[in-house]
């Protein structure tokens, strides 16, 4: 910090619509506002003295609007909160008042089942804003990207919509009354203009924690999927030629046809024991695997009324999986004839592949889960920590940030907040920021 003085910090402090920052005003003892990306509830912490034993408790579900700024500078309102707990404790006396984001409705938290199918990822947002009385605001490069299907199926809105914004790359989040659904470090509001850059130098901070992760610990993602409509099921690989590919930076190679989904054929008697179910299965296979279409085996039901059993047996190919491998050992070899590489078009070492355990219902989705995941884990390899003496209250997650005065790759870098607490006590007002790389840093 240079020498010169600051001016005073000035805050604001609203109660279910009236002032009464001069009934607090000599009795905070802190506040403390964290600002979260996505769904995560903003939450806005504030202890009082109550040595005097004057004040009274806050209701439950009471409304707080809280602007923060300086005497002559910057007063930015920073939004409103719902009061969802109180604490007294002494001695000293003191009144802690806890209050998170009031813009996350009930009906967005409220569990619901339904289906979206063939639609876009703006109709689904936009449904969602409108049963929550919310504006929706949506970038326009994902306003119009296809959904083939996703199930709601026990599931809140809230929880909807931070899937689609895994599937995207995109974040999620309600604010001032609006749905925002945003390209994920990008830095962009929801019209899809640019947010200014906020410029932050070593004389600005006073701590900072830098963090770099080894680069080479995943250098693709896998997805699977399982698609019933159309009986296919099969896997994803996203990595960094695919993402060349998406780009138009490099030639896509044709991808291998999927893998039908396993069909048994049935057998249309009901046998009189589980063993001459098999045995009946067994032989119908031996015929059935010289000419066998589209079947991977037979199946037949029996009814054991001496042993009070019922159920079904099955034969066929053991294994699917393992004729799938062996399928992808022959596509190498055919790889390796046409493009002399002696795996697959990508190359990508098993062991650097991060694998999603979510089966997904389509290769597209599967596809747009894959990059994402991929976008994300570029986005994470480094991460920067600085706390500002002196706060800055027009801060929030999403506003792209650059740095000077630290080592070059730190001020080389391209960042973006994800997260910015705002504290302020009798030691001033002050800013953390939590910061990760902009999408343009990502390699691509």
């Amino acid at each position: 910090m240079t020498g010169e003085s600051h001016p005073a910090p000035r805050y604001s402090i609203r109660g279910d619509g009236q002032d009464i920052t001069s009934r607090i005003t000599g009795r905070l003892v802190s506040l403390t506002l964290t600002d979260n990306r996505g769904f995560e509830a903003d939450q806005l912490d504030i202890v009082l003295d109550d040595t005097d034993g004057k004040l009274d408790l806050p209701p439950r579900g009471a409304e707080i609007r809280v602007a923060l700024g300086w005497q002559d500078g910057k007063f930015i309102d920073k939004g409103s909160f719902t009061v969802d707990e109180v604490e007294h404790s002494g001695a000293p006396d003191q009144l802690t008042i806890r209050a998170r984001s009031a813009d996350l409705r009930d009906g967005l938290v409220t569990q619901m089942e339904r289906s979206f199918h063939n639609t876009t990822l703006g109709a689904i947002v936009s449904t969602i804003a409108a049963e929550n009385d919310l504006l929706p605001l949506i970038a326009p490069a994902l306003d119009d990207k296809v959904i083939d299907h996703i199930d709601q199926t026990n599931e809140s809105s809230a929880n909807l919509l931070t899937r689609l914004a895994r599937l995207f790359d995109a974040v999620a989040t309600v604010k001032a009354g609006k749905l925002l659904f945003l390209p994920a470090g990008l830095g962009c509001s929801a019209s899809g203009k640019p947010i200014p850059v906020a410029t932050i130098t070593r004389q600005d901070g006073d701590q900072h924690r830098f963090s770099l992760a080894e680069r080479e610990s995943f250098t693709a993602v896998r997805t699977t999927y399982y698609d019933t409509g159309k009986g296919e099921k099969g896997e994803v690989v996203w990595g960094k030629e695919e993402e060349a590919i998406a780009k138009g930076k490099k030639k896509a190679v044709a991808a291998p046809v999927p893998e039908r989904a396993p069909k048994l054929k049935s057998l249309p008697k009901t046998y009189v024991s589980r063993a001459k179910a098999d045995r009946a299965c067994i032989e119908a296979w031996k015929k059935l695997k010289k000419k066998p279409g589209d079947y991977v085996g037979v199946k037949a039901a029996y009814d054991d009324r001496v042993g009070k059993l019922k159920g079904e047996v099955s034969y066929g190919r053991a294994d699917d999986e393992k004729n799938h491998r062996n399928a992808v050992k022959l596509a190498e070899k055919d790889a390796q004839k046409i493009y002399g590489t002696p795996k697959t078009a990508f190359d990508h070492s098993a062991d650097q592949i991060k694998t999603v355990r979510h089966v997904y219902a389509s290769k597209h989705n599967a596809e747009l889960a894959a990059r994402s995941e991929y976008l994300k884990l570029g986005r994470g390899l480094a991460s920067f920590q600085i706390d500002l003496a002196y706060g800055r209250p027009e801060l929030f997650p999403g506003v792209p940030v650059a740095v000077s005065g630290f080592k070059p790759d730190i001020d080389n870098t391209d960042w973006i907040a994800t997260r910015v607490t705002h504290s302020l006590s009798d030691n001033g007002y002050t800013t953390a920021l939590e910061l990760e790389i902009r999408a343009t840093e990502i390699p691509g």
